[in-house]
């Protein structure tokens, strides 16, 4: 085989590999959005017993996710965001672009009073379990199943006590 014959079996290769790389990424993101959309659907129907106009309002909508490799204007990571309404205080569910492997994480924004916390939901690659993530500086993240009593606890923390 000559140098040009390598030449076009290089190319080949890499155009198969591209092309793999490009299918396994749009499964992943197909499965990304099934994900954050069936999440937001559960938190729905957790909240709806205890939903009321001016206390618990619960939003979604239209949401492009974007970070620091993928910019907004070029982002195909077209899902929605969620927004609780809490004794007027809103805590929102922000998708953060699909990690590695299909990592799936949300910023939870509203809930930390920690100076340099923060909390995030986080489903790991294979997993069907979503799981609480709150990390405050350097320590290692404080890590819970996230489930409908575990949000619950969470939201209770922002109704305001009665002082007396």
């Amino acid at each position: 085989m000559n140098d040009v014959q390598q030449l076009g079996e290089m190319l080949r290769h890499y155009a198969d590999s591209e092309a793999h790389k490009r299918q396994q990424f749009e499964v992943q993101s197909a499965h990304w959005t099934q994900k954050i959309t069936e999440l937001f659907g559960q938190i729905g129907q957790w909240l709806e017993p205890v939903k009321s106009v001016g206390l618990l309002e619960v939003h979604r909508e239209a949401y492009v996710a974007f970070g620091p490799s993928v910019a907004v204007e070029t982002s195909t990571f077209k899902t929605e965001k969620l927004t609780i309404n809490i004794a007027g205080k809103p805590v929102e569910f922000v998708p953060d672009v699909m990690g590695a492997g299909g990592l799936i994480s949300l910023a939870v924004i509203g809930l930390t009073a920690a100076r340099y916390g923060s909390i995030s939901l986080v489903l790991p690659p294979g997993q069907n379990d979503w799981l609480w993530k709150k990390t405050n500086g350097l320590k290692d993240p404080d890590t819970f199943a996230f489930d409908a009593n575990f949000l619950a606890l969470q939201l209770q923390g922002l109704i305001p006590r009665e002082r007396g």
